[in-house]
């Protein structure tokens, strides 16, 4: 299993579906009085993720937060008052997974501009009980600037650059991605150039190829589906505002699902 997933049930709905198709809009990323609270959206998700094979029970947290971000050094800053800062939307996504006497913990980052909604970087750790890794990439102009430091033989160390086409993601995206999709627009269905994920602890090599996302909605769901190399993921988001990510089915096996959503500064709730 190289990805993450969300799952929630949801009453199923008597209302006929209907497909629509659409692009990525910028307005739920850039809209202040949801994110704009001081407060980070805070998702429990109970998952089967797929490793070695087999699907393992464990628990996924999902964590997304606006915050003041320094353009030049890609992180964010002590005086998030300084003139020349602007905001990004983060998205952290840990992973407790057990695999027999082994335990993979994991979390992965993404960080995209409010006014541009282009990604500027990504990061991952990982640790297991064979050894550590970490990988990060980040954007100058149109390229990434991908490092990685692993255990594993030839790929201890080293960067490249990563170039994505103009219409590329990467899969780590997709739970934050399909959210964004203007659900009122008509039109056909739409292609973007997909990168597979960067959960693992290894070095990636990473190939844009050809996805196709579409969705159908009923009364109370949508389902978004994306066809790519590996099979279909379905995300089911609720119809309305701000349309959370309820459940994930991956095309590996690999499933989530919501157990609490809160909207929360949970940074304030460190104390015994």
């Amino acid at each position: 299993m190289r990805r993450l997933l969300l799952f929630c049930g949801l009453a199923a709905s008597v209302a006929p579906a209907t497909t629509s198709y659409a692009q990525f809009s910028p307005a739920l990323l850039q809209n202040d009085s949801y994110w704009a609270d001081g407060k980070a959206e805070y998702n429990i998700y109970a998952a089967k993720i797929v490793r070695y094979g087999a699907p393992r029970d464990c628990e996924v947290l999902h964590i997304l937060v606006r915050e003041p971000f320094d353009p030049k050094q890609l992180v964010k800053p002590d005086d998030p008052k300084r003139p020349d800062m602007v905001n990004v939307l983060k998205l952290n996504q840990i992973l407790h997974v057990p695999t027999g006497l082994e335990l993979y913990q994991q979390m992965h980052s993404n960080f995209w501009r409010v006014d541009n909604a282009q990604l500027q970087k990504f990061s991952l750790t990982s640790n297991d009980s064979c050894g550590n890794t970490y990988k990060e990439a980040r954007r100058s102009g149109d390229q990434f600037a991908y490092e990685w430091r692993t255990y594993w033989d030839g790929m201890a160390n080293g960067q490249q650059e990563v170039k994505p086409p103009a219409n590329g993601y990467f899969y780590d995206e997709l739970p934050w991605l399909v959210r964004t999709i203007d659900f009122g627009k008509g039109g056909g269905e739409f292609e973007i150039q997909l990168a597979g994920s960067t959960i693992n602890s290894k070095k990636d090599t990473f190939s844009f190829q050809p996805a196709k996302v579409s969705f159908t909605s009923t009364e109370r769901v949508i389902d978004v589906a994306v066809k790519h190399a590996a099979g279909t993921d379905h995300f089911l988001l609720d119809r309305w505002f701000p349309n959370l990510l309820r459940e994930w089915n991956a095309a590996d096996g690999t499933k989530l699902k919501m157990k609490r959503n809160l909207k929360v500064d949970y940074w304030n709730y460190s104390k015994p």
